[in-house]
């Protein structure tokens, strides 16, 4: 089984592409942990799972920068878990797009744009597509 890495530095909207990052800045977002990335990847129905890992442009050793989130996308006869996932670009553009979207945030912002957060009611995985 294949299981596809996810630092939360590839999705950072804080991190340059030198530092690591491999999304455009404004579809990225501001400093992702690995239990964001779990959680969003884990209500996908994806199977997740984190490792106690830095990336090696990481210079910032917190913990809220560690780990490393390992998706599988395949199953083990090389048919795809998931249809919307089918690459590493997919799972990173889904969970920038979730991540803003977790309650651990949208309460935190605040004195963002209020109109944005209402009509979400939780429904973390009913996602209408692109």
């Amino acid at each position: 089984i294949r299981f596809i890495c996810i630092y939360p530095i590839y999705i950072n909207s804080k991190k340059t592409l030198a530092e690591g990052r491999r999304i455009p800045t404004e579809k990225a977002v501001e400093n992702p942990s690995c239990a964001e990335i779990r959680d969003v990847l884990t209500a996908a129905g994806l199977n997740v799972y984190v490792e106690n890992k830095m990336h090696p442009r990481e210079w910032n050793r917190d913990v809220q920068f560690r780990g490393r989130v390992r998706v599988q996308v395949k199953q083990t006869d090389g048919s795809f878990c998931q249809d919307k996932f089918t690459s590493r670009k997919d799972v990173m553009f889904y969970v920038a797009e979730m991540i803003p979207k977790l309650k651990t945030r949208t309460q935190k912002v605040g004195g963002g744009d209020p109109s944005s957060q209402q009509g979400e009611g939780g429904k973390k995985s009913k996602k209408k597509k692109k």
